[in-house]
């Protein structure tokens, strides 16, 4: 477990631990300032994924072992309760983004996974801590980044490797290492808003993706279903989904959107899933809009999970990232 760093509200995040002032503050939603695209970087050609359906065996993860994953397309029992069923939309359209070997502990290595899900054929939508350390700023290697479809109890349709990934540079801005005090922890709480990042991948997905994602939609939607891989639920190995109301908190975090589905076992691991209005197995306009992906939760609010409120940005990292994150 990493170090906690400490600040004067305690905040959780769905992947890593932090702490973040929360402070009354002016209304979630209003104006962002200007962010750029930033490139990751983008991966050299020829690090196909290993045959070997035991590629990562023995490798421990953050939360869990993924010792034997099998290449075949997954499958589960009927949609109960909470357990989301990969074959159906729109969790088909998600899985498991994994870093492999992502850093080393008391001499092991561990890999960091959260959760992701195409917004095109090619195109991977998650959290930014997720392709980039929110710590040390440190991006996470690429030829060891992939997105494993359909996950579910060590298994997967198909595994995709990250051709480039982009998130704003908001997320990881120069103030975050002024000697300024406040100006510091002013940037840390400015930031949050910015926590999502794209993946270009390999090839096309077969399955389908998020046709309708939504931006600047406040006043439109009351509710959404949050989606993920919790590890604190069947230890991650199983996509969940829960339905919850939607709500602005007044932080000193900007354009910070927050949905209250009351599961407090929605924790790591779930970064990057997407929260879904009007959640349906139909495939339509109408129904499985994206609005938001997970960031981070409370520890004095349990069954709250927090997300980056989407602007018209997110269309602007759409289109650097589907063009192979060139300018």
């Amino acid at each position: 477990m990493r170090a906690v760093r400490s600040f004067v509200g305690v905040v959780l995040t769905l992947c890593i631990i932090g702490w973040l002032n929360a402070a009354p503050s002016r209304e979630v939603g209003s104006d962002v300032p200007d962010s750029s695209p930033m490139i990751q970087q983008v991966a050299p050609q020829n690090h196909e994924i290993a045959a070997s359906t035991n590629w990562i065996k023995g490798m421990p993860t953050r939360s869990r072992e993924i010792p034997h994953p099998a290449l075949r397309v997954a499958q589960s029992d009927p949609d109960l309760s909470a357990t989301g069923n990969p074959t159906i939309a729109p969790l088909k359209w998600a899985g498991l983004v994994l870093n492999y070997a992502a850093f080393e502990k008391d001499g092991q290595k561990y890999n960091r996974q959260c959760t992701g899900q195409f917004i095109s054929p090619r195109v991977v939508l998650t959290a930014a801590h997720c392709v980039q350390d929110d710590e040390t700023g440190a991006f996470y290697d690429l030829k060891k980044m992939y997105f494993l479809a359909q996950y579910q109890n060590h298994s997967f349709s198909q595994s995709y490797r990250a051709v480039c990934a982009s998130r704003f540079d908001g997320w990881w801005p120069a103030q975050l290492t002024a000697q300024n005090t406040e100006e510091r922890n002013r940037a840390r709480q400015n930031r949050w808003q910015w926590d999502y990042a794209m993946i270009l991948v390999d090839r096309a997905n077969a399955t389908g993706y998020y046709k309708n994602w939504a931006v600047d939609w406040q006043g439109k939607y009351r509710g959404a279903t949050a989606t993920g891989y919790p590890a604190a639920m069947l230890r991650g190995e199983i996509i969940q989904k829960a339905h919850g109301e939607i709500y602005f908190p007044n932080f000193t975090m900007p354009n910070i959107v927050a949905l209250r589905h009351n599961n407090s076992d929605l924790t790591q691991g779930s970064s990057g899933g997407a929260w879904v209005a009007n959640f349906s197995k139909q495939d339509d306009a109408e129904h499985n809009i994206l609005i938001a992906v997970s960031s981070f939760i409370m520890k004095e609010q349990p069954g709250v999970s927090f997300g980056a409120y989407p602007t018209s940005a997110l269309h602007r990292l759409f289109d650097y990232v589907s063009k192979g994150c060139s300018r």
